[in-house]
């Protein structure tokens, strides 16, 4: 199946267990939340750090990926909601020169602090956090993109709509 196959909804969690930092595929993923059919928001390292993007723009350089949606329809939104707040205040925060979030892996902030730091995974962890009310669950201190897949491959609230078959993470991050 070809990513434009793929029919997101709002809410839908995308996980990819490949990167673009020459890290092998199964050590270092990367993650968004699609906000509609066509777009999602993601964290990246490059500022200015939260954006919104056409699906392409995932699935292309991450093609092994899964998607997880929640099965109420009405959590995704929230989350998608959420998300979409959050990118709108950090572009707010940029045209007042303000660089915040920055983005950082720092496990010495906590997942529930969305301003101090942020990354690709922890987005969508705020995203269900705030918007949804819902606490993805973390076995460690960042909350990583195999955390996404080991929890939501067994949470009976989300769907694997779509999963690579090549999709898998070797470590437990």
């Amino acid at each position: 199946m070809s990513y434009e196959q793929i029919e997101l909804q709002a809410g839908d969690i995308l996980a990819a267990c490949d990167n673009e930092l020459m890290i092998p595929t199964g050590y270092l993923g990367h993650s968004a939340i699609a906000i509609g059919p066509q777009h999602l928001v993601e964290a990246v390292m490059n500022y200015p750090y939260i954006r919104v993007v056409p699906k392409k723009d995932f699935f292309e350089p991450h093609p092994t990926s899964a998607v997880y949606r929640p099965r109420d329809p009405e959590t995704g939104r929230k989350a998608a909601s959420l998300a979409y707040s959050y990118f709108e205040q950090s572009e707010r925060n940029r045209r007042s020169g303000i660089v915040r979030p920055p983005f950082s892996f720092s496990p010495q902030v906590p997942l529930e602090d969305p301003w101090t730091s942020v990354y690709c995974s922890k987005l969508v962890w705020i995203s269900y956090y705030y918007g949804a009310g819902m606490a993805l669950p973390n076995d460690h201190g960042l909350f990583t993109p195999e955390d996404i897949d080991t929890f939501l491959s067994r949470d009976p609230n989300f769907l694997c709509v779509y999963r690579h078959p090549d999709f898998h993470f070797l470590i437990d991050s």
